[in-house]
């Protein structure tokens, strides 16, 4: 019995490590945060998001604020990281996608497909 329950368990974490990807159609915004923190884009950030996120708030300096604070964030959580260290999963139900770093999920965050580009829709 504890062999069956062993085997059970290993069937399981190798799904759920074969479900991470390192690039997912889903995951192009938050790659995209990653690159924009690195290179001071905020452009390239608030493109990130949904219009619906972005909706009267198209003010620059509140995008350089958000950049700013989310390199921060970025920082404190995962120290010194590079983009390859983040694989990723996606759950169609709830539409979120699922991040993982260096393997152990992180966070969930909801996004849209709009324009036929997948945006991050929460602050």
């Amino acid at each position: 019995m504890k062999l069956l329950s062993t085997l059970a368990l290993i069937s399981i974490l190798s799904t759920n490590l074969m479900a991470q990807q390192n690039h997912i159609a889903q995951s192009t915004p938050f790659e995209d945060v990653i690159v924009s923190v690195n290179a001071d884009s905020v452009a390239l950030f608030m493109n990130t998001y949904s219009k619906g996120i972005i909706a009267g708030e198209d003010d620059i300096k509140i995008w350089q604020n958000r950049l700013n604070t989310g390199k921060e964030r970025l920082e404190n959580r995962f120290g010194d990281f590079e983009l390859s260290d983040f694989t990723f999963d996606f759950e169609k139900e709830e539409s979120k996608l699922i991040i993982y770093f260096k393997g152990e999920e992180q966070m969930r965050m909801g996004v849209i497909e709009e324009d036929g580009a997948w945006k991050l829709d929460e602050k």
